[in-house]
């Protein structure tokens, strides 16, 4: 509790950009689905096609001005975010054609999904390395708030306006409120990262410092270690977004009606708000890197637990399960990348690893939606799912495991 009344400014504003980030999550977009298909006389394949490019395109924005947060001030570059998102929410609600509201849908997606998350979870990742599991753990708060809140604000602005009235009160109110808290939130943040900036030069100065502390992307990408966790990486957001993309499938399959479906999202959201706080600890005390063997085991076990017919239970459990998985992996994968590779070029070695992430995302409805088109029915593609998840866990051992002694001996891929 001293951590966090020491810190709550600058844990709330990991919390907002967390939150601000939901104008460009898929949850968010797929409330005016209807509406846009309906305008622009587009069916689901084709608004599924636009979405796999839109995806696509911010995952390689996102890789390519990833970096940045490593090079300038912080204070400006999340003021310059929210006023893009700003000035994007403004476009789509202006958009005159199809060519400009996807361009719109881009923007959205590039600074939502991708750098205001990537801020968001980046500065807290850097700033703290004793509480940097807790920290995490609070700022991704703002991802299920968001979750809750601005949907429902959506729909409600689309019983009593046009569905693109509602894209541009977001925008007023972006830099209306949101910019203000913002940049209220980091006040006293220079000092902060003057601290920091002396502990990298304190630390870089001391021979017995490991010499891989600071790495950059190019080391990453020769490093055996980083392509054994991306299945893992990989495999919650992939099914999470297939989950939700095809939850009326879902819930056909289940015999539920799916206004009553969407009832079991709040135990997504419970698993997703407590699961965190749990991992964060463990990630304070174990680290980040051995603990990502964890989470792809809970993901297999929601996709078994939705097959058989458990009724209302199997439902809530297979939504709960998918909330704790989404919940944990969180401090878990914000804080490898720092433990692994330092803290320094965090900025554009999160992006590389987020946008492989974003990547999996776009294809997923892509890829699941051919399976289920085929001759494959939604029990087989369950059941491919955790059995991905099980592969994942297998192949993220050996890193889990480096260096960990059991009973006296130590693992044998450890390094002497």
């Amino acid at each position: 509790m001293t951590f966090i009344a020491k810190n709550a400014r600058f844990l709330g504003f990991g919390v907002a950009l967390a939150f601000l980030s939901s104008f460009g999550q898929t949850y968010f977009i797929g409330v005016y689905k209807e509406a846009i298909t309906g305008e622009f006389t587009l069916s689901n394949s084709d608004f599924g096609f636009y979405y796999l490019l839109i995806t696509l395109v911010s995952a390689i924005g996102l890789n390519q001005l990833g970096h940045i947060i490593d090079r300038v001030r912080l204070v400006p570059y999340v003021a310059a975010l929210v006023t893009a998102m700003a000035v994007a929410c403004l476009l789509v609600g202006t958009a005159s054609n199809l060519l400009l509201l996807v361009v719109a849908l881009m923007l959205v997606r590039l600074l939502g999904q991708g750098l205001l998350t990537h801020a968001s979870m980046t500065s807290m990742s850097r700033y703290y390395t004793k509480n940097r599991g807790l920290s995490v753990a609070i700022a991704g708060l703002g991802f299920p708030l968001g979750q809750a809140v601005l949907p429902l604000v959506a729909v409600m602005l689309m019983s009593g306006f046009a569905w693109r009235s509602g894209w541009l009160i977001f925008a007023g109110g972006l830099v209306l409120v949101a910019l203000p808290v913002v940049l209220w939130l980091l006040k006293g943040h220079s000092v902060r990262h003057a601290n920091w900036s002396q502990a990298q030069i304190v630390e870089q100065q001391n021979p017995q410092q490991p010499p891989h502390l600071h790495l950059r992307r190019r080391d990453v990408l020769v490093d055996w270690r980083f392509y054994l966790m991306l299945p893992a990486l990989m495999a919650g957001p992939f099914w999470i977004t297939a989950i939700f993309f095809f939850s009326a499938e879902i819930a056909q399959f289940k015999q539920v009606a799916f206004i009553d479906f969407t009832a079991f999202y709040g135990f997504y959201a419970l698993g997703s708000v407590a699961a965190p706080f749990m991992g964060g600890l463990l990630v304070d005390r174990y680290g980040g890197r051995h603990l990502m063997p964890l989470y792809p085991p809970l993901f297999a076990g929601a996709l078994l637990m939705i097959v058989p017919d458990y009724g209302a239970a199997g439902i809530a459990l297979f939504m709960g399960l998918l909330g704790l998985g989404a919940g944990i992996t969180l401090p878990i994968n914000n804080a490898i990348w720092a433990e692994l590779y330092g803290t320094q070029f965090l900025g554009e070695i999160k992006s590389l690893s987020t946008s492989i992430v974003v990547v999996s995302t776009a294809l997923s409805p892509f890829i699941i939606g051919l399976a289920l088109e085929g001759e494959y029915g939604l029990t087989a593609v369950l059941a491919a799912g955790a059995v991905t998840c099980f592969a994942a866990m297998a192949l993220v051992l050996p890193v889990a495991l480096q260096g960990v002694r059991i009973q006296g001996v130590r693992s044998p891929f450890s390094r002497k």
